[in-house]
Formats: C-alpha cells, structure tokens, sequence
C-alpha cells in the first residue's frame, strides 16, 4: 500500500490534469488520498496501541488553528482549510512509524520506481522533442514564456518546474541509495543519474535546477585523497558556475530582470502580506483567508486591503493564481505564530540521527530539509504531492524524533 501511495502521489500532477481535461471543476485527488493515508495511520496506532510523542506536534497545530478560526469567526470555512494543512503530517507521521528495516526498504522501493518514471520521462521528451505544442494541448496546458524559443520539457507533469522537482527528489533519492545504503553503484545507475539531470536542465526552472547542482557541488563524496579531494571539488565548482551563469543569462534574461523589478508580483505578495500580518499579530488571520485555497470563498482580508485580480488572478474561480506563489509570506500571515510548531518539527528533524547513521544520510537529509523551507518561499510545498513526497523521504530516513529530548553533541 505505501508504494501504491508514492506511486499515486508522483502521478497526481497529470491525474488532475485528466480530471479537469474530462470537465470536472472540482479536484479532490489529494484529500481523498491524505484521508487513505490517515485511515491507515488511525489503524496502526490502534494495532500498535502506541505513537511517536512528536505527533503531539501536529495536535498542538491542530488545536491552535481550530482555535483561530472560532476566535476570527470564521468557521466552519476555516476547517476545510485546516484539513489541507494538516495532510502533509499525515504523510510524515504515517511512514514514520514503520520500523526501520521497512523505511529502509520503502526507500529501495522508492528509488525503483523512480528509475522507471526516468525512462518514462525521457521517452516522453522524445516526443516533446519532435512536436512540444501538439503535446502540451493534448496534456491541456498553456505554454508560457522560458526555454529555447517556447521549447521546454514538462512531461506528464504539466509544468517545468514540477518536473524539476521530481527531478531534484530523484537526484537525492539516488544519492541516498548508493552512498548512504552503500549500495554498488554501475555505469547503468551513473546512465540514469545523467539521464535524469539533463531532463532536469531542459525543463528550464531556475530554482530546482540551481537546488540540483547545489547539490551536487556540496555532497561529501568519499576521496581517498584530500588533497585530490579538494581539486575535484574546485574543478567540478568552476565548471558548475560557469555552466549555471551561461544557462541563466542565455535563457532566463526575461524573467531575471522580473525577478529584480521592485514591482514583481511575488515581493508585491509579500508586502501586501506582512502589511496585513501587522494588523493580525500575533496570532494572524486565521486558515482559509489570505492566499490558500479556501481564500477566495472568504475574501473579506482582500476586499478590506484591497488585493485586486492582479493578485487573485483574473478568473473568479481560478484555483491557480499569483496569490498562491509566495506561500510561506501568506501563509504565516495566516496561522502567525502557529509556523512556529511546524519549525520546530523541522527543528527536530534536522537535529535528528538517521537510520544508516553516516554523514552521506545526514547531509541527504538536511539538504532536504533546506530545499523544502527554500521552495515554500514560492511554490506551496507543504499543501501539493511533491511536499508529500518530501515527508515521505525524510520519515524513511530519519530515526523516529522524540518531542523532548534535545541533542547536545552534534
């Protein structure tokens, strides 16, 4: 059932793809399979008749936002919202109570059927290749302005930069596979691993391909020689900012200089956020009312500081929107200084020893850690499968994190 579950949440961009392609306007894939995933969590603890204490994490979350939203008055809205925020614990707190054999499987299993949504991926791009515009209608997505004069790789994922992100998870899951399990690695396995980064570069995403080199650039590869070390490591950094500074300025020239313009939509979204944080502190608006889903069925914090279609987007039901792209900003203006009990889960699970217990795992994890934090600056991590995904790697490859103890010797 896990595998079926990861499975599921790789395939999720294109099944809402087909979802709205055969008319249906309401999308519920996520929901209906956060609540598989916490029926099954439900029938572990009761099998077990035990659970992690830091599951009290996610309680506290629960109490606090549920509180909010009777203080703001603004249920029962608020919980529908508070249901989506609460599905990547689920996901975490779920696979986190399997033993470690079983996460240690879970991961081997993961980075299989990752190999083969890889090839799956490059046959794709074939035929992105030979004719991107007929496939791009064919999957219903509109094409916007990045690539080689309109040519980018989206695969069945429907967008570059979501194709990039599982591009990124691969790279990591690989990584852990071969130097944190130990397993032997080959000139088929290194084929993929090549194959999957130029899928990567050509899916034209700034952030993921720059998180994916970054990566590459800082992992402790073993050296029987520092000093040969070293030389690699300043040869293999030379030649990643000279290729990352031509694919940055050759192809991303339009939308750097958006990025740097004060009127950019993102830095107007993160204004117009702590203006309305100020006003809400400490505690914040409450869930569902500034740049989430359920928002826009309760638009009185927009209509009383006047964010206009400009941020909303221009269709009254479009769930997809400028408001949604600066998401940590918006959403602690939300749920204020409730992020602090997702930070400190975070917090313990950087602090936290891994289940192969050597410095390949630990950096795996901590850089995912940093990726994941890094992102929800932008794109909505902790509420799309990706972020999902996400819980699921760290849970597998984390030991099982303790609410009180503190690490004093790191």
């Amino acid at each position: 059932m896990r595998k079926f579950i990861f499975i599921l949440l790789i395939l999720q961009p294109f099944i809402v793809k087909l979802v709205y392609k055969a008319g249906f306007q309401i999308n519920v894939f996520n929901e209906l399979l956060s609540l598989l995933v916490l029926s099954l969590f439900i029938f572990r603890i009761l099998i077990k008749r035990k659970f992690n204490n830091s599951f009290l994490i996610y309680l506290s979350f629960l109490v606090y936002t549920l509180l909010l939203g009777v203080y703001r008055n603004i249920m029962p809205l608020s919980l529908f919202q508070i249901l989506i925020y609460s599905q990547f614990f689920f996901y975490f707190f779920y696979f986190q109570s399997f033993s470690d054999q079983e996460k240690c499987e879970m991961m081997r299993s993961m980075k299989r059927i990752m190999d083969f949504i890889v090839v799956v991926v490059a046959i794709i791009a074939v035929i992105e290749v030979i004719d991107y515009q007929s496939f791009r209608n064919f999957i219903g997505v509109h094409s916007v302005n990045r690539g080689i004069n309109g040519f980018y790789l989206i695969s069945f994922f429907g967008s570059g930069p979501s194709l990039a992100i599982f591009i990124s998870l691969y790279v990591f899951v690989w990584h852990y596979y071969y130097y944190a399990m130990g397993n032997q690695i080959t000139r088929k396995s290194i084929s993929y691993l090549f194959l999957a980064i130029v899928l990567g570069v050509l899916s034209f995403s700034r952030k993921e391909t720059l998180f994916i080199f970054m990566f590459i650039l800082l992992f402790p590869y073993p050296s029987k020689s520092k000093l040969r070390k070293w030389l690699k490591r300043l040869i293999l950094s030379v030649a990643v900012f000279a290729g990352l500074l031509y694919y940055y300025l050759t192809f991303f020239e339009s939308a750097n200089r958006k990025g740097f313009d004060s009127g950019y939509i993102r830095w107007q979204i993160m204004a117009k956020s702590v203006e309305v944080y100020k006003d809400y502190f400490p505690f914040g608006t409450g869930a569902g009312t500034f740049g989430s889903r359920v928002s826009l069925m309760m638009p009185h914090i927009y209509e009383e500081y006047n964010v206009g279609q400009g941020m909303l987007g221009w269709e009254a039901t479009n769930s997809r929107g400028p408001i949604y792209d600066a998401f940590l900003s918006t959403f602690i203006t939300e749920i204020g200084i409730g992020v602090l009990l997702i930070m400190y889960l975070f917090y313990k699970l950087l602090e936290s020893k891994t289940i192969v217990g050597n410095s390949h795992s630990s950096f795996i994890k901590n850089f995912i850690l940093i990726y994941l934090l890094s992102l929800s600056f932008f794109v909505p991590m902790l509420t799309n499968s990706f972020g999902y995904i996400i819980m699921i790697i760290l849970a597998s490859i984390a030991c099982n994190i303790s609410l009180f103890k503190i690490r004093i010797k790191y």
